[in-house]
């Protein structure tokens, strides 16, 4: 059975720097787990912030070390993904008391990413870590909506980090 983690920019900020303990924790269970995770193309350009006033996270360096990597391009042809994008979205929206239009994309694209890998068959489950509740739970909600409820899991981000950090998991 086929598994995909898909992590949100929150996982890395989070994990911090390379000599942090929480990115050690992060990168022992990726390699003893065999996990690599998936970031969708826009939690990549968030996380690559070219400004020097800003201390971006080493994702490149977990991405040469082979247990992060960025997706292909989503295909918004494909109607379930335009879904999700929307419908994540306004639940993001909702829960925030915010307009749609301002909710970040990267966040409706960890949905939209797992929807596109789940309807084409490339993954049976789904596991989407990030550290914004509201796009977790956002994503499980629209995602069981399309009838994926059994094969998606939202990982709190920041309790699977002190989980590794505290030898719970």
């Amino acid at each position: 059975m086929s598994r995909l983690h898909i992590a949100d920019t929150g996982l890395f900020v989070a994990m911090g720097q390379l000599s942090n303990s929480r990115y050690q924790a992060v990168r022992r269970f990726a390699r003893r787990n065999d996990v690599t995770f998936v970031l969708p193309e826009r939690v990549y350009e968030e996380l690559t912030v070219d400004d020097p006033d800003v201390e971006a996270p080493p994702i490149d360096t977990a991405i040469d070390e082979d247990w992060a990597t960025v997706a292909s391009p989503l295909e918004f042809s494909e109607p379930v993904v335009s879904r999700m994008m929307d419908g994540v979205q306004r639940y993001i929206a909702n829960a925030d008391d915010r307009p749609a239009d301002e909710v970040e994309r990267a966040d409706a694209a960890l949905a939209a990413l797992a929807a596109q890998h789940l309807s084409a068959g490339s993954a049976a489950e789904v596991y989407i870590y990030t550290t914004d509740i509201a796009a977790g739970e956002g994503a499980e909600t629209v995602l069981a909506s399309e009838g994926y409820g059994d094969s998606v899991t939202y990982v709190n981000g920041f309790r699977f980090i002190e989980d590794l950090v505290t030898g719970d998991s």
